[in-house]
């Protein structure tokens, strides 16, 4: 008995040492290019994209204040049709939907460092933390309508006060609901936040984006780079290492298998 411990012992220190190679672990290596496309971020808007958005906006406050402008004129002149014909298509303006198209943590860098303790972004993630709870914390079922004031807060937080240690919090939570509303990019942009802001943060945020991106988005070789970023860095979530692990052999194949459901962990 003492013999098959001790061969058992020597065989696991010989794998330690690279006497022999474990071709999982082996596999979960990151290549300088998909090292490099993390860093930048999958997903986040280049500058093209910021820029458009920009004008747009840009282009939206020019057009009611020309309509403004012109209802003034009108007002000053007793032009009563024409006067009409101005307050319907700034009433029309303001009905119209408007999408913002840019989120907190899409615009801001990924550089931003979470390391300043700020009070008033504490009591905003603890508001957001309440609101969070009381909608279910995606248990199954959330009371939506709360889930979203709830994002408005996390959201607020990015905003206001990115150099706040709460921040990559902010991010994570803010993804969970993202996540849960359907809104997968913007989930996965969020959950890459996470890890960017705060390299040593203690969600499992690299599994969930890899996750989303394979499961969600179809976005295969992107999910393998964050899998093998996450059997890295976030091996003490041993369920979603093992995942990971085999998601990583799975889609280093030519013909990768689909993924399985998988229980995720992590709150």
């Amino acid at each position: 008995m003492k013999t098959m411990v001790w061969a058992a012992f020597a065989m696991a220190a010989a794998v330690l040492m690279g006497g022999c190679s474990n071709p999982r672990v082996t596999d979960a290596h990151l290549t300088d290019s998909e090292l490099a496309r993390i860093q930048k971020g999958i997903l986040v808007p280049d500058a093209r994209e910021v820029d458009y958005v920009e004008q747009l906006a840009a282009a939206r406050e020019g057009y009611k204040k020309s309509l403004l402008d012109l209802i003034a004129y009108y007002e000053s002149t007793g032009n009563a049709t024409k006067l009409r014909w101005a307050r319907t298509e700034l009433k029309t303006f303001d009905q119209a939907v408007r999408y913002s198209y840019l989120m907190p943590g899409e615009w801001l860098p990924e550089n931003l460092s979470a390391s300043e303790s700020i009070p008033e972004a504490d009591k905003l993630y603890e508001q957001g933390m309440s609101l969070y709870h009381r909608s279910g914390g995606l248990i199954i079922v959330a009371n939506e309508a709360i889930l979203r004031q709830a994002l408005q807060l996390f959201n607020q937080l990015i905003t206001e006060y990115p150099t706040s240690d709460k921040i990559d919090d902010a991010a994570y939570r803010a993804a969970r609901i993202y996540e849960y509303l359907k809104n997968y990019e913007l989930a996965a942009v969020l959950y890459q936040r996470t890890f960017q802001w705060n390299p040593d943060t203690r969600y499992p945020a690299r599994f969930r984006a890899a996750y989303v991106l394979d499961r969600r988005l179809r976005m295969r070789a992107d999910a393998l780079a964050l899998y093998k970023l996450a059997v890295e860095k976030e091996s003490m979530y041993v369920n979603n290492t093992e995942y990971a692990m085999e998601r990583i052999q799975q889609l280093s194949t030519p013909t990768p298998s689909p993924a399985p459901d998988v229980k995720i962990q992590g709150d």
